[in-house]
């Protein structure tokens, strides 16, 4: 909760208390509503509306309308019950602080709009519909920077029945998150130094978003790399693609990427490979737009450190993009899914470090063919391949999501007890990772994560907890 919210509810609590005790012994109730209605107007004018405060609002109706009634004993006990909901609502469902990041530098974001005019999108029927592309970076800006700090989610309008639909959860119990800031400042200037920033390519799962890992891309961006992530467009929850001169409304691919139920094996694989390599050429086409696009800030990245990570079918993403294409100096995936793999085995192999963090099982996926798979990459890709198995958590602990709510523990959709333990070990193994072997300067050891008591460190053929 956000502090004029703690202060509104906590003066409830004052006022609940006030008419609870006797008329002659009851002072100040008049000077305490005051208080109240001007905190709730500061509210409204700094924090803004949500309607996770909506019974604090009523609350103070209700005060008003019955402070001068000489029998007030149910009304109290009516305000009680609503005060009880007015703590538990903003408590449960709040505008998360997301976790500051820990390295030198300020982050700044900027959103790219790029058209691939070498291929035809083929989730639409429309001739001559090319293949377009939203993408965020993120990077190291001045100390200094002024600008404006980023949303976690723009367009929350559009997006919030999307995003409900995908989680399980009513639009309305989250359009409060266009209120959620990160700690990235738009159009922010990079910092000046002679040093360039090593590169991250993020790709990110069906039906997720560029902006999914806001915690892990301004920890990467803070300690010195740009981090360029982008909507697959109808593998991601909704991209949304600014105006242009035909159309007055911003434009949107809606998530198209489901296969129905039945559908037979072969069909199924045939469709998810093709959406491998629709992702693996998108990731091929935002590297060559990053180095060929002539702007001051792209020109500071440094094209002979890659890295690329990816979450879920994301994390296969990278890993394929990381096989077929050597400029990628280390791949890591969040919980990757390996199920629509269809590479031989003899061809599955990592000539780059390689980073698996994820469940202990998979029991919600074809767990044998996905471990078929990890367990082969892990074989063939010499002694710089990482599994890292975090006990307790589940698919979706991977991404920022765990921080927002404890109804996603409720719902099960994370699984790890304490969620910004969760993302420090994400961001910790992930940075230390790319540190070595993008940078080349620190010697890796997730022995010594914190932690670490929570993980399972396989490497190579060795196993050790």
């Amino acid at each position: 909760m956000r502090f004029l919210e703690v202060t509104v509810v906590l003066l409830s609590a004052v006022l609940v208390m006030n008419m609870s005790i006797t008329k002659s012994r009851r002072k100040g109730t008049s000077s305490l509503l005051l208080m109240v209605i001007l905190i709730t107007l500061l509210h409204l004018l700094i924090e803004g509306y949500r309607w996770q405060m909506v019974p604090s609002y009523l609350l103070l109706g209700l005060f008003t309308l019955i402070r001068n009634r000489e029998s007030q004993k149910t009304a109290t006990v009516v305000i009680s019950i609503i005060w009880t909901f007015s703590l538990l609502l903003p408590a449960t469902v709040p505008v998360v602080k997301l976790p500051k990041p820990t390295g030198p530098f300020k982050v700044g974001t900027a959103i790219f709009h790029w058209t691939d005019t070498t291929r035809t999108e083929w989730f639409t029927e429309e001739p001559g519909d090319l293949r377009k592309m939203m993408i965020q970076l993120w990077y190291p800006a001045n100390n200094n920077s002024r600008n404006k700090a980023s949303p976690y989610i723009d367009h929350i309008d559009l997006r919030a029945q999307a995003i409900g639909d995908r989680v399980g959860l009513p639009s309305f119990m989250l359009d409060h998150l266009n209120l959620v800031k990160t700690h990235s400042f738009i159009e922010a200037s990079p910092i000046e130094s002679k040093e360039l920033f090593p590169l991250i390519i993020f790709s990110h799962g069906l039906g997720g978003m560029r902006n999914q890992n806001t915690v892990l891309m301004e920890e990467l961006a803070s300690t010195g790399y740009a981090v360029a992530a982008m909507d697959h467009p109808y593998d991601a929850n909704m991209t949304i693609f600014p105006p242009n001169s035909e159309a007055s409304a911003e434009r949107i691919a809606d998530y198209r990427s489901a296969i129905p139920e039945g559908t037979a094996d072969s069909i199924w694989l045939k469709i998810r490979n093709r959406q491998l390599d629709t992702r693996i050429a998108d990731v091929l086409f935002i590297l060559q737009q990053l180095e060929t696009v002539d702007t001051p800030l792209l020109s500071r990245i440094n094209f002979q450190q890659i890295g690329i990570a990816g979450h879920s079918f994301g994390g296969a993403t990278a890993v394929l993009s990381a096989m077929q294409d050597h400029r990628f100096k280390a791949a890591v995936a969040l919980d990757g899914w390996f199920v629509p793999f269809a590479i031989p085995d003899a061809e599955a192999k990592m000539d780059v470090p390689f980073l698996y963090l994820g469940q202990m099982s998979w029991k919600s996926w074809n767990e044998q063919r996905h471990r078929h798979y990890l367990d082969l990459i892990m074989s063939q890709s010499g002694e710089n391949a990482y599994h890292l198995s975090i006990r307790g958590s589940k698919h979706y602990d991977y991404a920022d999501m765990p921080l927002f709510s404890p109804i996603m523990q409720i719902l099960g959709l994370v699984g790890f007890p304490d969620g910004r333990k969760m993302v420090k070990i994400v961001n910790q193994s992930t940075l230390q990772f790319f540190n070595q072997f993008v940078r080349g300067n620190t010697t890796i050891d997730f022995s010594n994560l914190r932690f670490s008591s929570s993980i399972q460190i396989r490497r190579g053929s060795a196993t050790s907890s």
